[in-house]
């Protein structure tokens, strides 16, 4: 504790009472509105904000307040650069910082971030601030506010550091529970989007969930010398490693395994699950894919190079995204690829798309 910083008995059955809300806490809306309440005047501040990301987010930040309008949080990304606290923080996470350990006043005043409070009546005339040390693959900042030329004192900042470690744990674990209650989600979602083998595993490859299209192409797929119980195939558990390490060493985005045979190939892709408390998990999103076969002479001679690598996966089943995926495209240039495609061979839709190739391939 900095010298000449002492917290006297009131300020110690305060900080255990706000220490006693945070285990309560079960999602960050609850740690806002109930903990916070208990903080604030504690430390005399007016509103607060808490930012958390992940991996899986990259950059952009969620936000959840209490005291500032929401207008603020709308204009933050094109104002980040501007945000002083953000870069104060991130350089000493873990550690408690006043305002004027982050910026010199006269260069406040001319912050684009802070002008743009001012404008909304929300002025942020004093700010204390702290990253929060949550864990791999997540990242969380807490920011407390005034409104009023007063600033934090050394006290205030030696309470919010007492309280950074159980504030840390509470942002962690109800970050651990929001990503277990998303799983079902991320399964219903992948569903609706017509994929229907799916299976959900621990970053060491043992399983936890998988729908029921999965079985049947596990067992086509995979000899039974491949398999181990309860867990991926070896092939699979092999490609998952790849994945973790490529991951720990700063890749992002899904990573892609394909199996070939004749005729069809099994094409995997593996998607992360960031979860601060212990391993991460994987869900692997596995398809089995025809072959694909070239657009017949007449009708690519109507075609760009391109037209006709789509519109042969296209013919053979393929959905705009698995196409973009293995075309290097974005799914909005397959699109507008395959609206060019329908008009140069006069179809309306995908279905007439497959069927006039089908019936070319049976004429060749």
């Amino acid at each position: 504790m900095a010298k000449g910083s002492s917290l006297g008995g009131r300020d110690l059955r305060k900080m255990l009472e706000v220490s006693t809300s945070l285990v309560a806490a079960r999602d960050v809306n609850d740690l806002l509105g109930d903990t916070f309440s208990l903080l604030l005047p504690l430390v005399g501040a007016d509103c607060a904000a808490l930012a958390t990301t992940s991996l899986e987010r990259g950059a952009k930040l969620d936000w959840v307040e209490k005291g500032l309008p929401e207008a603020f949080f709308r204009a933050y990304e094109r104002m980040e650069s501007s945000d002083f606290v953000l870069t104060a923080v991130q350089s000493s996470p873990g550690v408690v910082l006043r305002d004027d350990q982050m910026i010199d006043r006269k260069a406040l005043q001319r912050n684009a971030l802070y002008q743009w409070s001012r404008e909304l009546g929300a002025p942020i005339e004093q700010v204390m601030a702290v990253m929060l040390p949550v864990g791999a693959g997540f990242q969380s900042g807490l920011s407390l506010y005034r409104a009023r030329r007063r600033p934090f004192s050394l006290r205030d900042q030696v309470v919010l550091q007492e309280l950074t470690r159980p504030i840390s744990l509470a942002v962690r674990n109800c970050w651990s529970s929001k990503t277990a209650a998303r799983w079902p989600k991320v399964l219903d979602a992948l569903l609706q989007g017509g994929t229907h083998a799916i299976v959900l595993v621990r970053s060491s490859g043992r399983e936890l969930d998988r729908t029921a299209g999965a079985a049947g192409l596990l067992d086509r797929w995979f000899d039974p010398a491949e398999r181990v119980a309860g867990s991926l195939p070896r092939p699979l558990l092999e490609e998952l490693a790849r994945a973790q390490a490529a991951r720990r060493g700063g890749a992002e985005g899904a990573r892609s395994w394909k199996r070939p045979r004749s005729g069809a190939s099994l094409r995997v892709n593996f998607l992360v699950l960031s979860e601060p408390m212990g391993e991460s998990c994987w869900v692997l999103v596995l398809r089995e894919v025809p072959d694909v076969l070239p657009v017949p002479k007449a009708l690519a001679e109507k075609l760009t190079e391109r037209e006709r690598a789509v519109a042969s996966r296209a013919g053979c089943g393929w959905d705009d995204k698995l196409i973009a995926d293995d075309l290097g495209n974005a799914p909005a240039t397959v699109k507008k690829q395959l609206r060019s495609i329908y008009e140069k061979l006069g179809v309306c839709d995908r279905r007439k798309l497959m069927l006039l190739l089908r019936d070319a391939w049976l004429d060749v």
